[in-house]
This record gives structure tokens, C-alpha cells and sequence, in this order.
């Protein structure tokens, strides 16, 4: 690191910040503060509200937030870190950049809800340590699956209850934040792996494919279905995860993915938030396949399912359900940090307030991973995860994307240095993860 750049994050650190007469959303679905102030101090938000509240510290570092909106850092609770763009292929090589890519979309915490253990743990621990730039890492390490399972690379194959308790303790003994079931085990064996998991005093989420939403898997005790169900889901099970505590993550970005929408028009992959960051050999591929033929792929059913998943979000919302923004990315037209952006718009679509969905991205997600004492919300005493933007998302959510600063831990990330760099970052050609 050179002498003055080094010099320049010390000085940072040891000045308070004060952005002023900026619109202050603290995530927590109250209306904006208008001509707020929000105080900085090391890693933590020091004081938030009316600016005829909040004083500005002697000496503090001012950033200027009129026409802005200050918010959280936002979370994805759903996306792989293995790399490459389609869901098929991985590029571990290409770390640096995944990490990049969610940081300027402003996206400062991830959930990787499947992947190899020890290299999503090394990324988590690089992190923490300073030396990676990338956004805060929670973890399943690898899913549990049936005898026979669709990513063996990232999966434990369970025949019998025998099995489960090892690969439970094993997750549990690398930090796992949840285990992870997946739609080759049965509903009598996600309910092994809950009770297996509750005498390791670790929770389970679950992704069983079609019975995503089901009361059935939702009475196993999981904390939360990965997936919104994209079959009409029951009252009753509505009603049963609302008194239980059973919680989903959105994913409705990757069902429009499925359903092939956002290559109706190819405009998208011009946006700064998907050019500054991706790959030649990526942006090659993924215009090749949006320019493919739909010959079949049934998308009609596909996209029906996407409006059934939002339909059951809405219902899920109004009944009281915990629900945390995710994306499953990256698939085509859902990239890192980019498909958060998207599944922010497609929650809209789907009825919600633009309040609610900040919600959902930011206090919601850090309730999943019960650490709300410590983030996502902008109050006092909580680690200093913030962005800047452009706008009013309080009433037009894609002012989300007219980033302006993303704040890290009380620190302002260098967004110009996240972007993709031919002189520094190789063109890794992602390798296809499991045969078609």
C-alpha cells in the first residue's frame, strides 16, 4: 500500500464524518428524515436525525447530501460466491471481482447459502482481516443433498439419518451461520437435519425446489425457505409461518432469469453498475445467450411462476412473515450487486412500498442472520454501512442505483477501484461447475 494512500485511510479513521442535509431512510420502514444529519465515528454511525438535532463535530470530514438519500448498506441474503455469470459455470480465480462488483452496487453483506466451505470461509476471513475489499460474508458452506446430488462439488450426500449429525457438526465446527437443506432430501429428512442441527445450536434454511412454501417443510422447524415458492402457497401455511417465525428469502430476480424477461431488451448490460464491472468474456457470453433462441424452454410457465412468487411475497408481507431480499445470483440477467438492484424493483412489482423493500435489503436481512444489534439499520451505535445516492428511492426504488458513495464500516470505498481493469484483472473463463 503507498505511504500517502496509507496516510490518507488513517486521517479518514481518526475524523468523524458528517454527512449533511442529506434524506435520511434508516431502513426500518419510517418516513424519510428530510435535511437529516448523520454522524461518523471509527466504524460506527455516532448520531442520525434532523440536522436541528444532530451537532457536527469540530473538525469532521463533511460530505454534502443535498438531493441525496443516505440508506444501509444493502444485503443480499441469497447469492453464490464461486464465480461466473450463468449458474452453471464458477470462476474462483476471479474472486477479486465478485467481490468488487457487490461493492459498487452498494451491496455491503452477502449470505452464500451453498458453497465450498473452506474457500467462501477464506473469503469471509480475508475480509474481515482487510486484506480483500468485499462485503460481509455469512455462510452455509456446503448444502446437505440426497444420495445423489446436483452440485457434488458443494454438496453432502445424504442416504440415511446416520449421516446427519456428521455433516451438521462439520458445518458447525467451520462457523456455518445456517445449514443448508436442498430439494433432494425429503421432508421427513429436513426435519432430521433441523433436529440434528438444534442439538448443534445451529438453524437450518431450506431450498426444496417445489416444496418451497409448503406447510409440510415449513412444520420441519426450518428458520427460512431460500426461495419464495413459486406455487401458490396455502393460508394455512401463511398463517403457520407467521406464528412460528418461518422466514423466506425473495429470489425473485432469478426466476425472472428463468423466464428469460430482461433480455427483451439488452439495454440492461449498458448500465454502469453491470459495465464498469464485468468481464469481457462475461458481458460475450451473457449477450449470446439473451440473443439465443427460447426453443424449449418453456418461459411462459416460468414467468408465471415468477408472478406467483410475487404474489406470495405480497401475501407474506401482509401477513408478518420475515422477509429478507435475495437474489440467487449470479444467473443470466442476475448478476453480483446488480440483481440486488433488480430484485429491489421486482419486490415493487410485486406491490410492495419502496420503504418496505429497503426494509427487506437492509434491517430484514441482518434479523436472519440475527445480528440486527450490530447492522443494518442507520442509528446510533450500529457499524457505519451506508450509501449515498441520487434521488428518493423512498418513492422510486431504482434511485438505488444512481450510487454516489458506498460507505464501508465507516470508511469510503474507493468505487473507481472496484471497476474492471484489463491492465490488472485477468479475463478468467468461467468452467462449467456440474456437466449439463
Amino acid at each position: 500500500m503507498p505511504v500517502l494512500f496509507a496516510f490518507l485511510l488513517v486521517l479518514q479513521a481518526a475524523a468523524p464524518t458528517a454527512v449533511v442535509h442529506v434524506r435520511l431512510i434508516d431502513g426500518r420502514g419510517a418516513a424519510p428524515v428530510e435535511n437529516a444529519t448523520v454522524v461518523i465515528r471509527g466504524d460506527r454511525i455516532a448520531a442520525a436525525g434532523p440536522a436541528a438535532e444532530v451537532k457536527v463535530p469540530a473538525g469532521a470530514r463533511i460530505v454534502e447530501g443535498r438531493g441525496m438519500s443516505l440508506l444501509p448498506g444493502l444485503a443480499d441474503m441469497h447469492t453464490h460466491l464461486s464465480g461466473g455469470w450463468d449458474g452453471e459455470s464458477s470462476d474462483y480465480l476471479g474472486n477479486r471481482l465478485t467481490m468488487a462488483a457487490l461493492l459498487y452496487n452498494g451491496v455491503t453483506t452477502v449470505l452464500d447459502p451453498g458453497d465450498i466451505t473452506s474457500y467462501v470461509k477464506q473469503l469471509r476471513d480475508e475480509i474481515r482481516g482487510g486484506r480483500l475489499a468485499g462485503p460481509r460474508i455469512y455462510y452455509t458452506g456446503l448444502v446437505l443433498d440426497g444420495a445423489k446430488p446436483v452440485w457434488p462439488d458443494i454438496s453432502g450426500a445424504i442416504a440415511t439419518t446416520d449421516q446427519v449429525g456428521h455433516f451438521v457438526h462439520q458445518m458447525k465446527q467451520a462457523d456455518a451461520t445456517f445449514i443448508k437443506a436442498y430439494g433432494g432430501l425429503s421432508t421427513d429428512m429436513v426435519k432430521a437435519v433441523v433436529d440434528a442441527a438444534a442439538r448443534d445450536s445451529i438453524r437450518v434454511i431450506a431450498d426444496v425446489w417445489q416444496r418451497n412454501g409448503t406447510l409440510a417443510d415449513a412444520q420441519t422447524g426450518i428458520a427460512a425457505f431460500a426461495h419464495a415458492a413459486s406455487l401458490p402457497m396455502t393460508d394455512e401455511t401463511i398463517r403457520y409461518m407467521a406464528d412460528h417465525g418461518t422466514a423466506t428469502i425473495t429470489t425473485l430476480a432469478v426466476y425472472e432469469s428463468f423466464a428469460r424477461r430482461r433480455f427483451k431488451d439488452m439495454s440492461f448490460l449498458d448500465q454502469p453498475l453491470l459495465k464498469d464491472i464485468l468481464t469481457p468474456t462475461y458481458i460475450r457470453q451473457i449477450r449470446a445467450h439473451g440473443t439465443t433462441s427460447d426453443a424449449g424452454i418453456d418461459t411462459a410457465r416460468i414467468a408465471r411462476g415468477l408472478s406467483t412468487g410475487q404474489s406470495n411475497v405480497k401475501r407474506m408481507f401482509a401477513a408478518g412473515i420475515l422477509l429478507a431480499a435475495g437474489t440467487d445470483a449470479p444467473y443470466p440477467g442476475d448478476y453480483y450487486g446488480e440483481g440486488l438492484q433488480r430484485e429491489l424493483e421486482l419486490l415493487v412489482e410485486a406491490g410492495l412500498k419502496p420503504l418496505d423493500v429497503i426494509s427487506l435489503a437492509t434491517r430484514n436481512a441482518a434479523r436472519l442472520v440475527r445480528a440486527d444489534s450490530e447492522w443494518g439499520t442507520v442509528e446510533p451505535g450500529k457499524i457505519a454501512d451506508l450509501l449515498l445516492v441520487r434521488g428518493d428511492p423512498s418513492t422510486r426504488i431504482s434511485d438505488t442505483r444512481n450510487i454516489v458513495m458506498v460507505i464501508q464500516g465507516g470508511r469510503v470505498i474507493d468505487r473507481a477501484a472496484l471497476r474492471y481493469d484489463p491492465r490488472r484483472d485477468p479475463d478468467y473463463h468461467p468452467v462449467v461447475l456440474r456437466p449439463h
